[in-house]
């Protein structure tokens, strides 16, 4: 006897959510240590005062990349997860800020990854003003995403 299709559907939303919750995690994870990596060697780089090396280089351009493919991959799978658990983006201010500091966070990451890319095939190191400004402005955008999902997800 087969079950119910209603309870199969059910079946699929709560499989589906937590699938993309999954998914979700550990892009948060990812993005989150891929960033701090890729900071620590530009940092001890430029205490050192030495550039860093073609393997070190090619290594900081490779988490470069895996941090913007990881934070896509936050988008790609918040979005669907907003609609499934909460039926659409009308969840208030807390959700609003949290979206304004994913998107200054996405933006950051971008920016970080076309310049890194571009220095790269000029020949010329990260530009020590950017490198200076984008870990700041990353840090910040991740504070308002946790303060807005701290927020939304609490009860009063």
């Amino acid at each position: 006897m087969s079950r119910p299709v209603k309870s199969r559907r059910k079946d699929f939303k709560v499989t589906t959510v937590v699938v993309l919750k999954v998914l979700h995690y550990v892009s948060l994870f990812l993005a989150g240590g891929l960033g701090v990596a890729n900071v620590m060697l530009f940092k001890n780089h430029q205490i050192a005062g030495v550039p860093p090396a073609p393997p070190v280089k090619k290594t900081m351009m490779t988490l470069a990349r895996l941090g913007l493919i990881a934070i896509v991959m936050l988008w790609i799978t918040g979005i669907p997860l907003t609609y499934k658990v909460y039926g659409g983006f009308d969840l208030g201010w807390p959700f609003h800020l949290k979206l304004l500091g994913a998107t200054f966070l996405i933006s950051a990451v971008a920016f970080l990854n076309f310049h890194l890319t571009k220095q790269s095939k000029d020949g010329n190191p990260p530009n020590p003003k950017v490198m200076k400004i984008v870990p700041p402005i990353a840090r910040v955008s991740l504070i308002i995403v946790l303060v807005g999902v701290a927020v939304l997800t609490t009860s009063a």
